[in-house]
């Protein structure tokens, strides 16, 4: 048995290597290249980075918030008298796989030409389908629950941001300038015109 994955592991050595020496890149790079640049360009855009916040973050994320106010702020508690986590830990676990869900689809159905892409949100969407169901048992305690599911809601937001990066209604209009000299005078006139 040894010997066998031991044989396995010199062949693929070799082929690592081989494609080294060549200086053939695979799509590993490509896709790490793709979503570094979706995840950083759209962030020079106000308009993207105010939409993200306002409407996905806090919109998007009411549920959270409310049952987050709830926990800290008002009085409910249990009859032990403690307060309960378990409303948090709810809209938690239904926040990350709903936002995670809508983005990953949205980048399978949209990105024709990078199958790369279409594979990483499939990976996506059932690394965080798992999460949700792994975490979801009341036998799991509640603070390890929130900590994995807020750790899974960053990635889910992560993935809303790659999938809607070139979306062009979220991004700020570029206003090039070109060559011209903006102190030269303008063609046409004003003549006959009156107000």
């Amino acid at each position: 048995m040894l010997r066998k994955l031991f044989s396995i592991w010199l062949v693929a050595e070799k082929l690592v290597s081989v494609s080294i020496v060549e200086k053939k890149t695979g799509s590993w790079s490509a896709v790490g290249r793709e979503l570094s640049k979706r995840t950083c360009d759209p962030l020079s855009h106000f308009s993207f980075v105010a939409y993200f916040l306002i409407a996905v973050v806090v919109l998007g994320g009411m549920g959270v918030w409310l049952e987050l106010y709830s926990h800290l702020f008002l009085e409910h508690t249990t009859p032990e008298n403690t307060r309960s986590l378990a409303s948090v830990r709810t809209a938690l676990i239904t926040f990350f796989p709903a936002l995670a869900g809508s983005a990953c689809m949205q980048l399978i159905w949209a990105e024709n030409n990078q199958k790369s892409l279409r594979a990483f949100a499939a990976a996506v969407l059932v690394l965080l389908t798992m999460g949700a169901l792994m975490i979801a048992p009341t036998a799991v305690r509640h603070e390890v629950a929130l900590g994995v599911g807020a750790f899974f809601s960053l990635i889910a937001l992560w993935t809303w941001v790659i999938a809607n990066a070139k979306q062009q209604d979220l991004l700020d209009p570029d206003a090039p300038l070109g060559k011209k000299d903006l102190n030269a005078e303008l063609a046409g006139n004003l003549d006959g015109f009156e107000v």
